[in-house]
């Protein structure tokens, strides 16, 4: 055969190096398609996922079909928790995942490409020591690339794909690899953001909702359980504690939501003095909040206390209101948490609003109460003057009424004595009328009486007295008259003997006796009596009550000429009232119609200023 040319040779040379050329682009070319499916892929599958279990598994599953491997895992983190988690894994050994979550990561490039932001790839044991166990079902080392998972300049975890035996990622694979990794960080960073819309837009609701409850309530009890309740659902936390109090002596626990207490119940007094050493007590002295994420290794915690109230981690934030604490608002976990910078923000939003709400409650109350007093001492004025009124008048109508009232009686007892020699039957029937007039004339004496009880009343005499044993002089006193019309009446002491007052001994004696012989002549078919004594806030109290047919509703009974009574005056209770006034105190009734009535005194311990110096 003739041998070709060296032209000839030349060009069947160039022809098979063009030939080469070209399968080594269309190997290229169909890489290039494979790695853009995968990648359009990956795109589509987790656009719109705001899932991040699913993104990563999504994503490892599509890098490792489009490649033909079989093994990937992903670490993440956070920058600021120095510290990286497995958080997806395909075809990764047991024992591998089992030491991982033992004893975490130790020496390996992840942390190194983590902190570095640069890919790298792992060539032998030096570099990773757990190289050769990391792929499942494959006893020899593999090559695994370690991409970085970064967005914005910040790294959010590492993407491992470990290559085929015996073999090295490209360049080429690197970089795609890398393209890959920015794509599910990206979905990463965007599933971030769609959940973090959904919490501030659960949280901004949440909130509005409760700023809408408690800002139309001026009830603490209500502002305190919508708190605990927002607090719960927002912060996902075990437990809500509120305290309320200025002091870290005299805490008070007032709300408790969530998981039961092992200790606290709602009504506690709490004294934070007491502890060698508290959140608590620096967070209400100086009113700066505490986060606490593992009190095994927070140096500020009572490890007791922690132990105790079985809390991990917490948030403490005072509740302030014009610089002023008005108590603590605490949540907590029973496991360790390291709190969000979002968390500890709708923490003290919760505080602040509650702080609000409980501040507008309080001046709230206290204007009711200023308005309430300012009605009871217009009411107590008027009272007065209607008393001076009627002293006035019962002063002259003792001059101008009992002495023709006198006189009639004593022309009654001459007339008596003339009547006495005549005729039996005649002198029966004009005895009887005698009679009949002569109770008249007692029962005019009497309300005469009443009108002078009215001039004398604010003329109290201060002396050392036993309420227990006046009263008892009382129930022996009507003892009789009770029996005598089908009455029990019984005795009952509460709390114990009672401390000594100074009173009006006569003028309170006079109080019990209108009020137990009201109630015996209430129950003209009989009944019972109870006269009961005990203490009372900052004073004592004496109840009277009766089994009889109770008082007609809306009656007010204390009112001057109000009676219940065919032939009453109408001034025993409003003498009665005018005598607990004068010594500070109250007087009050409870009645139902057919279940008889209940008349309370209350007196302070101590007397009020004004009355007549004592007397030996």
């Amino acid at each position: 055969m003739a041998s070709r040319s060296p032209k000839g040779q030349n060009l069947e040379r160039f022809k098979a190096a063009c030939e080469d050329r070209v399968r080594q682009l269309e190997t290229t070319i169909e890489k290039r398609q494979n790695e853009l499916a995968i990648l359009s892929e990956v795109a589509m599958r987790v656009h719109g996922e705001d899932d991040l279990q699913a993104i990563l598994d999504v994503a490892l599953d599509r890098i490792l079909d489009g490649l033909g491997l079989s093994t990937a895992w992903i670490f993440l983190g956070d920058e600021r928790e120095q510290k990286l988690h497995l958080a997806a894994h395909r075809g990764v050994a047991p024992a591998y995942l089992r030491e991982v979550a033992a004893s975490g990561l130790g020496e390996c490039l992840c942390p190194e490409v983590f902190w570095s932001g640069h890919r790298m790839q792992v060539r032998n044991t030096t570099q990773c020591p757990r190289m050769p166990t990391i792929v499942e079902g494959l006893p020899e080392a593999v090559a695994h690339a370690c991409i970085p998972l970064r967005f914005e300049g910040t790294s959010r975890g590492v993407l491992n794909v470990a290559a085929r035996p015996g073999e090295l990622f490209s360049e080429d694979e690197l970089r795609f690899l890398e393209t890959v990794g920015r794509q599910v960080c990206l979905a990463v960073e965007r599933a971030s953001h769609l959940q973090a819309e959904r919490v501030y837009n659960q949280e901004a609701r949440a909130l509005a909702a409760l700023n809408k409850g408690i800002g139309e309530s001026l009830d603490p009890e209500a502002v305190l359980h919508a708190v605990g309740r927002t607090a719960l659902d927002i912060l996902g936390v075990d437990r809500v504690q509120v305290f309320l109090g200025s002091e870290a002596r005299s805490l008070q626990v007032a709300h408790l939501a969530g998981l039961p207490h092992p200790e606290l119940e709602v009504g506690q007094t709490l004294d934070l003095a007491s502890l060698p050493t508290s959140l608590q007590r620096r967070a209400l002295e100086e009113q700066h909040r505490f986060e606490v994420d593992d009190w095994r290794y927070d140096e500020r915690v009572n490890k007791d206390l922690a132990r105790r109230w079985d809390a991990a981690s917490a948030l403490i934030l005072p509740l302030v209101a014009r610089r002023v604490a008005l108590g603590l608002l605490v949540v907590s976990r029973v496991a360790p948490h390291r709190w969000t910078a979002d968390q500890v923000d709708v923490a003290e939003a919760l505080a602040s609003q509650a702080s609000v709400a409980l501040e507008n409650a309080r001046l709230y109350d206290k204007a009711r109460r200023a308005y309430r007093d300012l009605n009871e001492a217009q009411a107590r004025i008027i009272q007065n003057e209607k008393m001076a009124v009627v002293g006035t008048f019962a002063s002259g109508l003792a001059h101008e009424v009992r002495n023709p009232l006198n006189s009639i009686a004593l022309q009654l007892s001459i007339l008596e004595r003339r009547v006495a020699p005549l005729e039996s039957r005649l002198a029966a029937e004009l005895k009887e009328v005698i009679g009949v007039i002569r109770e008249e004339v007692k029962r005019l004496d009497n309300l005469v009486g009443d009108f002078l009880q009215f001039s004398r009343t604010n003329r109290v005499q201060y002396r050392p007295a036993n309420l227990d044993t006046l009263i008892d002089e009382v129930v022996r006193l009507l003892r009789p008259e009770a029996r005598a019309a089908g009455v029990t009446l019984k005795r009952d002491r509460r709390d114990g003997p009672l401390p000594d007052l100074r009173v009006d001994s006569e003028k309170i004696k006079q109080v019990v006796i209108n009020l137990v012989q009201n109630a015996i002549e209430a129950m003209p078919q009989g009944g019972e009596v109870t006269v009961e004594s005990g203490l009372a806030e900052g004073g004592v109290r004496v109840v009277v009550r009766d089994t009889g047919p109770g008082l007609p509703e809306g009656l007010d009974v204390f009112q001057l000429f109000v009676t219940t009574k065919a032939r009453g005056t109408g001034l025993g209770l409003s003498i009665a009232q005018q005598i607990v006034l004068e010594h500070g105190g109250e007087i009050a009734v409870e009645s139902e119609p057919g279940a008889g009535a209940a008349f309370t005194v209350t007196l302070p311990t101590a007397p009020v200023p004004g009355g007549e110096a004592e007397t030996s």
